[in-house]
């Protein structure tokens, strides 16, 4: 049996973006900041933060779009996927964070008001 699922907690570094692909399908691409905290052994807080790139498709991607901006907390879960491609004759590969779920915590609107 196998198990591909991430979940992150974290802020939107900058606002959302919805692009439409070759079949017109809407897809919002949003960066997160995950920050973690930790007490090394001489007790001495630590902190350290993680940036991811979230892609999610659809109806949700439009929804993201409207409401996600920079500083949004969110909740993500999904898939992780690589990707292969071809650049300037050399092959790159990449890590795809596939969102199934977004969850709004605390939502700033593009631009950077506050949603009710």
């Amino acid at each position: 049996m196998s198990h591909n699922q991430f979940q992150f907690i974290g802020n939107l570094t900058r606002d959302t973006e919805v692009r439409h692909g070759n079949s017109n399908k809407p897809q919002a691409i949003f960066d997160i900041a995950v920050n973690e905290e930790w007490r090394n052994d001489a007790g001495d807080k630590q902190e350290r933060t993680d940036f991811f790139r979230i892609k999610c498709f659809g109806s949700q991607a439009e929804a993201h779009g409207k409401y996600l901006g920079k500083g949004s907390l969110v909740f993500v879960q999904g898939k992780i996927r690589n990707t292969k491609y071809e650049k300037d004759g050399q092959t790159v590969y990449g890590t795809d964070f596939i969102a199934d779920k977004v969850d709004y915590l605390d939502t700033k609107a593009p631009g950077g008001s506050n949603q009710e």
